[in-house]
C-alpha cells in the first residue's frame, strides 16, 4: 500500500492508542467507587460503549475506503493455511490460558465476601439474564471494532515501520498489545497484565493467519463467556 501509513493513520494511532485511553482512565479513576450500578445503568453503559466502539472502528473503515485501500490488508480475508498448525497451537494456548484464568476469577468471586463492593469486582458485568442482550451487543462490538482498531489497523500500521522481511515482527505484535491492554486500565493492573498476554497471542494469530476473522471470534467469545460466568457466580453468591 503506497498510501500507508499516511498522516491520518499516524493521528489515529495517537488518538485511539494513547489519547482516548488516557482520558478514559482519568475519568474512570474519578468515578471509581462513586457509581452504584444497576440493571438500567449497566444497559446504558453497554449500549453507549458499543456506540463509541462502532464510531471508532468506522473511522478506520471510512479512512480505508477514502484511501482506496484493499480491505484484505485489514484482515478481511479467509485465513491463510500457510501456518495453520502454528495458528491452531496459538489458539489452543489462548483458550487454555483463558480457561485457567476464568476458573480462578470465578473462584475469587465465589469466595469474596458478600458485603464487598461489587463495583470493585467488575460491577459492569451483567448480573441477570435480562442484561445479556445488551451485554451481547457490547461483546459483538468489542469483538468486531476493537479487532479492527488494534489488530487490523495497528498491527498493520507497525508492520512496515519496524520490521524487515523474514524477521519476526515483534514490534507489530508487542506495541498494539501494550496500547490495547493500557486501554483497559480501568479494570486494574492485574487485568492489564492478563489482557497484554492474550493480546500478544491475538496479534500473532492475526499475523500468521493474515485474517482478522479468527481474532474477532476469539475476542467475542471470551468477552461473552467471561460475562456469563461472572453473572452465574454472582447469582450463586447472592
Amino acid at each position: 500500500m503506497t498510501t500507508f501509513p499516511s498522516l491520518a493513520d499516524h493521528l489515529l494511532v495517537w488518538v485511539f492508542g494513547i489519547i482516548l485511553p488516557f482520558l478514559s482512565g482519568i475519568q474512570s479513576q474519578k468515578l471509581s467507587g462513586s457509581i452504584q450500578f444497576n440493571k438500567e445503568s449497566r444497559k446504558s453503559l453497554y449500549l453507549s460503549n458499543s456506540l463509541m466502539l462502532a464510531i471508532a472502528g468506522s473511522v478506520i473503515l471510512i479512512l480505508w475506503t477514502a484511501k482506496q485501500r484493499a480491505f484484505q490488508f485489514l484482515g478481511f480475508t479467509l485465513p491463510s493455511m500457510e501456518h495453520q498448525n502454528l495458528v491452531f497451537l496459538l489458539v489452543f494456548i489462548f483458550l487454555t490460558g483463558y480457561t485457567i484464568d476464568l476458573y480462578f476469577s470465578a473462584r475469587k468471586i465465589r469466595q469474596s465476601k458478600k458485603e464487598e463492593s461489587w463495583f470493585e469486582k467488575s460491577s459492569f458485568l451483567p448480573e441477570s439474564f435480562k442484561e445479556l442482550p445488551a451485554y451481547t451487543v457490547l461483546c459483538l462490538s468489542a469483538g468486531f471494532f476493537e479487532e479492527i482498531i488494534y489488530r487490523g489497523f495497528m498491527v498493520t500500521y507497525f508492520l512496515p515501520l519496524f520490521s524487515s522481511p523474514g524477521d519476526i515482527p515483534w514490534v507489530a505484535i508487542i506495541a498494539p498489545s501494550i496500547l490495547f491492554s493500557l486501554a483497559h486500565k480501568y479494570q486494574g493492573w492485574d487485568a492489564v497484565a492478563k489482557i497484554f498476554i492474550f493480546s500478544l497471542l491475538l496479534g500473532a494469530i492475526f499475523i500468521l493467519s493474515k485474517s482478522i476473522y479468527p481474532t474477532m471470534v476469539l475476542h467475542f467469545l471470551i468477552d461473552l463467556i467471561g460475562g456469563i460466568v461472572a453473572m452465574l457466580q454472582f447469582q450463586k453468591k447472592n
